[in-house]
């Protein structure tokens, strides 16, 4: 069984214009950019890794609720799980979680049980038949990659679990579900999320491309490294005709496979080509093995632009000084004016919260909070809290207007796809600090103006 305590700990200081339906119809987006897991059919049977995190409600109708969160806690991906012990803390904390939810003249005791993938595919969509059919959960959650998030929502789908998702792309969420972003008519019935789309990081990179080429020069041209995943094949298709809508073109390298550990024919394709900038979306492991080597083979672009990686503390400090000045996104950082809709504090005090209570930095996925925030609409909203038709109806009427991780509204006629809440990126930068041997600036907020701006914006090589 999996032990929130036992979990690693975050890192400590010093520890080390395109239309959406034209840019589809130009890229071709199509089942290449299904995730893993849509077919899985893994017998669950044998599968360990559910920790009850139960609340101290004491409803006297003896009625209860269950919660299952599937997220990796351990392995490549854990930089993504990081906060999510200390998320589970807090919202235990809260007064709905801690006391029992409401519903219809009774009050429902609340349990939340967490499930390590391990961050592996297969165990992913094994603990969604694990705790969909053996744990009887009420309501799944599901957050971080397509390698985890995929092969959870393909499970809740079929066999009728509600199901909320985050740190996904949508495209990937969408199609692995059998919809189609050039025509997203297909409405899930037991899946939501919230989250960005490639097309949103391709707009964050895109102006600070623009701003260190107006000091520096600038070839309009972007060195990409896409590799054959879920994820390199959504942003093969999509980044090309938003960055050719804004003067740039692509020196695309071939799809390699996730786990490579020998970069030099791509890098001397990328020093060959004479790129300004350059652009990827690894797995973590692959971008310090690739990175280090670019290093040495002297491919130094003027700005490099991340995705997927070095999102977390923990990733960059693993990295050192080799990551400064190297760019990425960020859907959630302190400087936002979002507030827990059960206690009102804003994300400044929840990020002081985080390094109080000994974590480092703060880790974007703080934003995870907001999976409990939808949770609770939803749960508290129905009749019948295990009629799973019912709640997985009430999630797509969700609207809660201030949010952690910002406004959600399951209703709105602006979501590129039904079941989908977008939460736009802003542009940070991984420079050298002071508190801490690294330090996530937010230099560019050109999509999300309500983040304060912290740092000016540095080349990666001048």
């Amino acid at each position: 069984m999996t032990d929130q305590t036992d979990q690693p700990s975050p890192g400590k200081p010093d520890s080390g214009g395109v239309s959406r339906r034209g840019l589809f119809r130009a890229a071709g987006v199509g089942a290449a950019v299904v995730g893993g897991g849509s077919l899985l059919e893994a017998c669950s049977s044998s599968i360990k890794g559910a920790s009850g995190a139960g609340s101290t409600a004491s409803a006297s109708s003896g009625k209860s609720i269950t919660i299952g969160w599937i997220h990796p806690l351990t392995g490549d991906l854990a930089g993504f799980g990081a906060p999510d012990n200390w998320v589970i803390s807090q919202i235990k904390e809260t007064s709905p979680y801690k006391n029992g939810f409401k519903i219809g003249g009774s009050t429902y005791d609340v349990t939340i049980k967490s499930y390590d993938t391990q961050s592996s595919v297969t165990r992913a969509g094994d603990l969604a038949k694990q705790a969909i059919q053996q744990d009887n959960v009420d309501l799944l959650l599901a957050s971080s990659t397509p390698e985890t998030v995929n092969a959870v929502a393909s499970q809740a789908e079929t066999l009728g679990t509600p199901l909320v998702c985050a740190n996904i792309p949508w495209e990937s969420w969408y199609i692995n579900l059998g919809g189609n972003p050039q025509k997203p008519t297909l409405k899930p019935k037991y899946v939501t999320m919230y989250f960005l789309g490639a097309e949103h990081l391709a707009l964050a990179f895109i102006p600070m491309w623009n701003r260190i080429g107006a000091q520096y020069g600038n070839n309009h041209l972007v060195a990409a490294a896409f590799p054959n995943d879920s994820d390199g094949n959504a942003f093969r298709a999509v980044f090309p005709p938003i960055l050719k809508g804004a003067g740039y073109k692509m020196e695309l390298s071939s799809p390699y496979a996730d786990g490579t550990t020998n970069y030099s024919s791509m890098i001397a394709q990328f020093k060959s080509s004479g790129a300004d900038w350059f652009t990827n979306v690894p797995l973590p492991p692959d971008f310090a093995t690739m990175w280090k080597q670019a290093l040495q083979q002297g491919f130094k672009p003027k700005l490099a632009t991340v995705a997927k990686v070095l999102l977390f503390p923990t990733d960059a400090y693993a990295m050192g000084s080799e990551v400064y000045n190297i760019a990425t996104d960020s859907w959630w950082v302190p400087s936002l004016p979002w507030h827990s809709s059960f206690t009102g504090q804003s994300c400044p005090e929840l990020a002081a919260a985080y390094t109080a209570a000994g974590n480092g930095q703060p880790n974007a996925n703080i934003s995870n909070y907001t999976l409990f925030e939808i949770a609770y609409k939803a749960l508290t909203s129905v009749n019948d809290p295990h009629n799973k038709t019912e709640v997985a109806e009430a999630i797509h009427q969700v609207v809660i207007p201030d949010a952690v991780a910002g406004p959600m509204d399951f209703t709105s006629s602006k979501a590129p796809a039904p079941g989908v809440v977008i939460t736009p990126p802003v542009g940070i930068q991984w420079q050298k600090g002071t508190t801490y041997a690294l330090e996530a600036k937010v230099v560019d907020n050109t999509l999300l103006p309500q983040a304060k701006i912290t740092g000016d914006l540095l080349p990666t090589f001048k």
